[in-house]
């Protein structure tokens, strides 16, 4: 964003320009925002069916004064809005015209020209035609895909985007993502719901896709540094462009001038018109594709209704909404009076302890601007009843529980210990329509993933006790992977090690830093957290922590994909794949995977203590009983693992 310093570089660099009227690719200059906030165009399925073309092609896309070259769905950033209800058919017809590629390697930025779509939340079939993101519709091809939504699908504020492995973060960043609406019934919600949702109240819903298009500021993994890497050709120009021998490409990435900004619907800080006591339901996605949003309205008033295309159980108040990177919060705003507010992203020190130093944008997303008649409405006090597959599973006994299974995050792009291998490489797993638990552990020290689980919605159970590993750096030597090891919260080297490990390189101790090691209950209110109960399909993981959730496995059989989403992260290796068998055929034990490293332990006799090795050389692919959890030592840091 704008400082001082840039203001300072701009007066001298182009003496010239005095508005934004003035500005073009010749003359950059800031962003000036405050247009008129509009919807992307909408298309609503009729008849249970919608049938739709989506064409991936270079575009010219301008945003104010500057136009580039973009990957595009059918021409525009975003893509349009697909309005759907439960059990509908999305006949979608994928056009890629997209030309020849580069040659790239498996788990680094790769292949700008394929690309696929996944319905980012749907409780839908992961195999083809459908949900199957390990599909490639490579230059010059078209894939007909055909999304049978499941009749019981629950409302709620979902999105669609490229999905290809090595491209995903650089296809969200240059725009390929759209909303995907699936309304409620007008006979499941209450008079206050209805009041500002479709089909009889659109005028008072708020689409908003939320993403990081605009970025160009020099940083890291930015999208101008990612069109570098992946060897995109339709880069920033780099000829002269002022008197002053700026170029636009110098501009837009310098560390004082850069350009970085999220986009709502593809505008810059748009403006929102409310009148005073006025409430409307902001459907806002976080489509990223790197940064966390930790959301306020300094004057007004938020009440929370759901996370992720799910409602909570009662709506609550709360003075922030935290959006991950892919997750999404449906909110019904208010301002009482008339005035101009500011729907702004930002860290602060109250919520640090829960977030690390995850990256969370900062900078005005919106303006809403408040005036006219006051009007007199109330907020939603209920929410509608969630299908079956979403049942609370707070409270279900032990021996409902169909699998359990350990997902352990970092360092990035580590997932379990192993980096992505294929899409048939199944870590886990586990028959269908089980109840299932697993442990979601970050052993980052300082930053915090938000994982993704395709197909359905898990319910977020606890917060518990972190005994460890911790992932420090090593030095020397050579190949992927061999500047880590992991050691318990002591500093001392864990036996259980990664499958990149190279032991001539490493430390026997190291300083473990614990700033942001404590998050053993969620009863703060803290961005960091879900609270407890509450379904996702993307959870922040903060640093050293442990989670507890429950899903049922609900009428898919497939792949079940894990990744962080942080989309950078995800390309460079951060995913995994288990998959959902047919009843009463999963055969694999959950400490099968990773090639003899066990996640979420530091030593080997964590992993086999004399009660799991009888279980196990019989045969009980659910060897990991409640009680064993729940009584486990770890050897290393000799405090319990769950």
């Amino acid at each position: 964003m704008w400082t001082a310093a840039s203001v300072l570089v701009l007066l001298f660099a182009l003496p010239l320009l005095t508005t934004a009227q003035q500005c073009d690719n010749a003359n950059p200059c800031q962003f000036t925002g405050g247009d008129a906030y509009t919807k992307t165009a909408e298309v609503t399925s009729s008849n249970g069916a919608l049938t739709q073309t989506v064409t991936v092609d270079i575009s010219d896309v301008t945003i104010e004064w500057l136009t580039t070259k973009r990957r595009t769905y059918n021409g525009g950033i975003p893509g349009p809005t697909f309005r759907l209800k439960a059990g509908d058919n999305l006949a979608l017809t994928l056009v890629n015209n997209l030309g020849p590629q580069p040659v790239g390697e498996h788990n680094e930025y790769r292949d700008p020209n394929s690309t696929n779509i996944h319905t980012h939340g749907l409780h839908i079939s992961p195999m083809e035609p459908q949900d199957y993101v390990f599909l490639e519709v490579g230059p010059g091809e078209t894939y007909n895909y055909n999304f049978q939504l499941n009749e019981n699908q629950n409302a709620g504020t979902f999105w669609y985007h490229g999905h290809h492995h090595g491209s995903a973060f650089f296809q969200v960043a240059s725009g390929m993502a759209g909303l995907l609406i699936v309304e409620d019934e007008w006979s499941s919600m209450s008079a206050e719901l209805a009041a500002i949702s479709c089909p009889t109240n659109c005028d008072k819903e708020v689409p908003m896709l939320l993403g990081k298009f605009l970025d160009y500021n020099g940083g890291e993994d930015s999208f101008a540094e990612v069109q570098n890497d992946i060897g995109d050709p339709f880069r920033l120009d780099d000829t002269v462009t002022t008197s002053e021998g700026v170029t636009l490409s110098a501009y837009l990435t310098d560390q004082q001038t850069g350009v970085s900004a999220y986009m709502v619907n593809g505008q810059v800080r748009p403006v929102i018109t409310m009148q005073p006591g006025e409430i409307r339901r902001f459907r806002m996605v976080n489509a990223g594709p790197r940064d966390q949003l930790l959301l306020t309205i300094t004057g007004c008033e938020i009440t929370i209704l759901a996370y992720d295309g799910v409602y909570v159980d009662t709506p609550y108040s709360q003075d922030f909404i935290f959006i991950p990177t892919g997750g999404r919060s449906d909110a019904a705003v208010r301002c009482a009076t008339a005035g101009t507010y500011e729907l702004r992203s930002g860290n602060n020190v109250t919520h640090v302890p829960s977030l690390g130093e995850t990256d969370v944008y900062g900078g005005v997303i919106a303006t809403i601007e408040v005036t006219g008649a006051a009007m007199s409405m109330s907020f939603p006090t209920a929410t509608p009843a969630k299908p079956s597959y979403l049942d609370d599973l707070r409270t279900v006994e032990d021996s409902a529980i169909g699998g359990r299974y350990v997902v352990e995050l970092g360092p990035d792009p580590y997932l379990n210990r192993e980096r992505f291998t294929n899409a048939t490489y199944y870590r886990y797993n586990f028959d269908v329509d089980t109840i299932q638990e697993w442990i979601f552990t970050n052993t980052d020290e300082d930053d915090g993933h938000p994982l993704h689980l395709h197909v359905t919605h898990f319910q977020v159970i606890s917060y518990n006790s972190y005994p460890g590993p911790i992932n420090g750096e090593v030095g020397g030597g050579v190949g992927a992977g061999d500047a880590f090891a992991y050691y318990d919260l002591n500093g001392n080297l864990c036996d259980q090690q990664h499958k990149d490990f190279y032991p001539d390189t490493v430390n026997p101790s190291i300083t473990v830093d614990t700033t942001y090691l404590g998050h053993d209950t969620n009863d703060r209110n803290l961005a960091g957290y879900a609270r407890l109960g509450e379904f996702r399909d993307v959870l922040l993981i903060p640093p050293l922590a442990s989670v507890k959730v429950r899903f049922i496995a609900a009428d898919y059989i497939g792949p079940y994909v894990l990744h962080c989403h942080i989309l950078n992260h995800e390309d460079q290796g951060m995913m995994m794949v288990t998959y959902s068998a047919p009843a009463g055929q999963a055969s694999q034990s959950p400490w099968e995977s990773s090639g003899g490293h066990n996640p979420g332990t530091c030593s080997s006799t964590d992993v086999y203590p004399d009660i799991l090795q009888n279980t196990i050389a019989a045969g009980n692919k659910h060897a990991v009983s409640n009680g064993w959890l729940t009584t486990l030592v770890l050897t290393v840091a000799s405090i319990n693992f769950f």
